[in-house]
């Protein structure tokens, strides 16, 4: 009876150990990510690309997927090479294999969590600028307008992709792109007219896809008073 607490102490132990071993890939794959996650927050909030840091946030972000290839980690490293291809915008042998790391992580990101409008958006954009097929753009286009019909920040964004390849959309996409359009003007109309004074939307196009839903539209901005 006696060693029946050693036994069951050492089980104990054992079984820790375990877990310990099953948890220390995903432990070093969070703190090898975490410069990467903080780099994206102050992106997303102050619009300014770490230019100088994206090569050691690029290594950090695959360091995490070689120990633990989650999503996230996918979708970071997405991320860091669009802006990566932002940042060389001028140089063309830089821009495109960057764009081709950015769509191939993107990928992967979605293909482990397809409800990711973001990351489907970062796709479509990543294919246009690759000269993908149409269709190939409109697909990742449609699934993040389906996976994230009102995310505010992605409204306009999405609905100039769509504009852009208006001819490709089919009678799916082009209700949700119309539909895009309509929510954009309802919750953010003056970031619709900014839009449309930068070149960014096109009244044209708008009032193609969207036919007589367009009327609202034209007649708000031909009587703004």
């Amino acid at each position: 009876m006696k060693a029946r607490p050693l036994i069951l102490a050492m089980l104990a132990t054992t079984a820790a150990l375990a877990l310990l071993t099953l948890a220390a890939p995903r432990l070093q794959a969070a703190l090898a990510y975490l410069p990467v996650d903080t780099a994206l927050n102050r992106y997303f909030r102050e619009g300014e690309i770490p230019s100088a840091q994206l090569a050691a946030l690029r290594a950090r972000a695959e360091a995490a997927i070689g120990h633990h290839p989650h999503y996230r980690y996918y979708d970071g490293l997405s991320q860091l090479n669009y802006l990566q291809a932002l940042d060389v915008a001028d140089r063309p042998w830089l821009r495109r294999p960057a764009l081709n790391r950015s769509l191939d992580a993107g990928l992967e990101a979605v293909a482990r969590a397809p409800a990711k409008p973001r990351a489907w958006l970062r796709v479509a954009r990543a294919r246009a600028a690759l000269g993908e097929e149409p269709t190939q753009v409109v697909d990742a286009l449609t699934l993040s307008i389906l996976t994230g019909r009102v995310e505010p920040t992605l409204l306009l964004p999405r609905l100039e992709l769509g504009l852009l390849y208006a001819e490709a959309l089919d009678e799916e996409a082009r209700a949700l792109v119309s539909d895009q359009a309509l929510l954009a003007w309802r919750t953010q109309e003056r970031a619709f007219r900014r839009a449309l004074d930068e070149g960014r939307l096109d009244l044209s196009r708008i009032e193609s896809v969207l036919g007589r839903r367009s009327d609202t539209i034209v007649r708000a901005l031909e009587n703004p008073g």
